[in-house]
């Protein structure tokens, strides 16, 4: 625990295909918080163009950072995003005003989904080395371990996850908060093909973990061969046990 008042500013760093929009949805529906999904893609993206293209998104960023400081002084502010988007550019300063939080999945189930919604993927996109990165920058800067939760947990101990997560950003657990309608939201306009379970989600499915799919395309096996040492760091710091 980072301190004895509620948090202000959450963030949910995360890899993609890995439960996160349908945290970011249940997030929304206990209407405690201004939620906000992914708005430091475009920097991330705009960064890798050049190196004057980069300079541009360090000022793009704190910009972007600043504005979520200032909605949070009028309603607590939840931010589900990659830890890879913002990793290149958060300062210590931005670290510490916030708390910060990881959604981690193993890459065995997360790269072959990514595969299936982009098979052209660059080696960047799995999300594994820039999470681990951004893990250990919190954990440098603050002193303190991030709440780190495992999706296979999330689908199959939901209602422990959940409520010890609330109680570890120090806000109430809404009654209810583990049953959403149908439905998008929009900050996932334009991006809803990669929605599509999130939104017709009504909750976590309480079912047996993913299952390992019995043959992957070279790529996607080297990719998870490659990333598993960081999913493992990961792993060792999940809070709940």
């Amino acid at each position: 625990m980072e301190s004895n008042t509620p948090a202000r500013l959450i963030f949910l760093w995360c890899v993609p295909r890995s439960l996160s929009t349908a945290f970011e949805k249940m997030m929304a529906h206990s209407n405690q918080f201004t939620v906000i999904g992914e708005p430091f893609i475009d920097v991330y993206k705009n960064s890798l163009i050049s190196k004057s293209h980069f300079q541009d998104s360090l000022k793009h960023f704190s910009q972007i950072y600043g504005d979520l400081m200032n909605q949070s002084h009028q309603q607590p502010v939840f931010v589900k995003d990659m830890g890879y988007h913002a990793e290149p550019f958060i300062t210590d300063q931005q670290i510490r005003s916030a708390r910060h939080t990881f959604l981690i999945r193993a890459p065995q189930f997360s790269i072959p989904s990514l595969y299936k919604m982009r098979p052209e993927f660059t080696e960047d996109q799995p999300g594994f080395e820039g999470q681990l990165k951004m893990f250990q920058k919190v954990v440098e800067v603050t002193g303190n371990t991030p709440y780190v939760i495992d999706a296979e947990e999330l689908k199959t101990r939901a209602s422990e996850v959940v409520a010890d997560y609330f109680r570890w950003i120090e806000h109430p657990l809404p009654t209810d908060v583990l049953n959403w309608p149908k439905g998008s939201r929009n900050d996932w306009k334009g991006r809803e093909s990669w929605h599509t379970d999130a939104i017709n989600s009504q909750g976590f499915e309480a079912r047996e973990g993913s299952k390992v799919l019995p043959s992957m395309p070279p790529k996607v096996a080297n990719s998870v061969k490659r990333n598993t040492s960081f999913y493992e760091t990961l792993l060792k710091h999940v809070t709940l046990k």
